[in-house]
This record gives structure tokens, sequence and C-alpha cells, in this order.
């Protein structure tokens, strides 16, 4: 593979020709304060159920559960903002979880549960 400097030419090589764990790494979003302190950790990957908020774009400050978040496309869609087609139907709009804080976790995942305790365990000695 050809080594490039050019940004565009990275940003595709990092969105559309990674495998998926390449793209899970995309899909990382940080923390609201509280949950900083509660977790010891200032970033996790966006999960389905997490409650989440808009931090930059058109819907800032606007926050909602996910709904689904797409590996494929790195790319999470928020439940309550929707945007119409030019049939009249309802979207799911696509947002890069760069421009999300994660507000609430969904703690139901006993892997996300060993996740956070591990971290809490090492700053504990």
């Amino acid at each position: 593979m050809v080594k490039t400097k050019n940004p565009s030419k990275q940003r595709k090589r990092n969105i559309y020709k990674t495998n998926i764990y390449g793209k899970r790494k995309l899909l990382v979003a940080k923390l609201d304060k509280p949950l900083i302190k509660n977790t010891a950790k200032k970033r996790l990957t966006i999960r389905k159920g997490d409650v989440v908020k808009v931090l930059r774009g058109n819907y800032k400050g606007k926050s909602g559960k996910v709904e689904r978040v797409s590996y494929t496309q790195a790319k999470i869609f928020i439940k309550d903002i929707k945007q119409t087609n030019s049939k009249g139907q309802d979207k799911l709009i696509p947002f890069n979880a760069s421009n999300l804080m994660i507000v609430e976790l969904i703690l139901e995942d006993n892997k996300r549960i060993k996740n956070l305790e591990k971290k809490v365990k090492k700053d504990g000695k």
C-alpha cells in the first residue's frame, strides 16, 4: 500500500477501506462530566440504548436514545431526531460519533460492566 500525505485520501482509507474492528474506533464518543467521575473513563464506544447529546451541527443541543449503530458506515442514528424525505417518510439522520456526547450509559451488557470495573480496579491499586 502506497502511503500518502493527502488528507482526503487518508480519510477515505480510514472510513471506507478499514475492517469492522478499525471502524469500531470511529464509534467512540466522550462522556458527560458526571459519567467521567463515576466510570473513571473519558471516552466509550457508543452502543444501542445509550442516551446521547448532539454537540455540533443543525441539531446541536438535542438529545435522544441511540436507535441504531452502523459499523459499515461508522454512523449513529438517534431515535428522536428525524428528517422527512421527498416521499414524505420520516428517516433517521446519521451522526458521526465525534459530534456526540454520551449522557447516560446502558449497563445491561456484562462485557461493558467488566470493562468499566477493570478501569476502577487499576486506578484503585
